[in-house]
């Protein structure tokens, strides 16, 4: 089945451009001027991903983007932040409030096409990374959170409690991007002690410990940190 993909932005050039060049590339398209109009949508469809512009009169972006990840029913849909605001908060606010991906105007067509097929592929794979009972696998690395037992290439490996945590994070989220701050508050409640200029430091360990996995732990410039291929 073709994979089905929500275009939402108030600019018809943008809406008719990616519809086309989406369909192109086998996707079905349905393409919305409003957050508001998109959430009728999803009464009918539940798209693979969401490309999301964020300024747009009504419900902006980030509040759109808010309202689908407080969703049980869809808070698991990609969604790709489309958007001319440039600087480095936009993009950050962006990923933490649960964007899989951030683009800005103008764009390459081509490059967007790759980032949808990136993103479409990491959502889908469910080989590279896999919950299986109590074990979180990627690649060599296997994680049981439940014994607190980390093994690479079947060889045992210790680790402390908070890089045992950021490892649960990243495994649990491939393809997230994560800022130190979202590291923190996810790991704070399982009694480790963290703050945002260690976190470097906790990243650094945990990749000399998973040896020729240690570029599986991928480092987005002025963002954070993540799994990501």
């Amino acid at each position: 089945m073709k994979k089905q993909i929500f275009v939402i932005d108030d600019e018809k050039d943008i809406r008719e451009i990616l519809s086309i060049n989406l369909s192109k590339e086998g996707y079905e398209v349905k393409a919305f001027s409003s957050a508001e109009e998109a959430s009728r949508g999803l009464t009918h469809s539940s798209p693979d991903l969401i490309v999301l512009d964020i300024m747009m009169p009504g419900m902006d972006g980030y509040e759109f983007c808010r309202e689908l990840r407080s969703s049980e029913a869809f808070r698991s849909i990609p969604i790709i932040f489309l958007s001319a605001r440039a600087e480095e908060f936009d993009r950050v606010l962006g990923l933490e409030l649960g964007g899989d991906d951030y683009v800005t105007k103008p764009f390459s067509i081509k490059e967007l096409r790759s980032r949808v097929k990136a993103v479409l592929r990491r959502s889908g794979n469910i080989t590279d990374s896999v919950i299986s009972g109590k074990k979180l696998k990627y690649r060599g690395i296997e994680l049981f959170p439940d014994s607190f037992v980390l093994r690479v290439d079947d060889e045992e490996v210790d680790l402390t409690k908070t890089e045992f945590g950021i490892l649960e994070l990243f495994l649990r989220n491939p393809g997230k991007i994560f800022t130190r701050d979202n590291i923190i508050d996810s790991i704070r409640g399982q009694n480790v002690y963290v703050v945002d200029r260690t976190i470097d430091v906790h990243v650094m360990n945990l990749r000399k410990k998973l040896g020729r996995y240690k570029n599986s732990i991928k480092t987005f410039s002025g963002v954070g940190y993540g799994i990501k291929e």
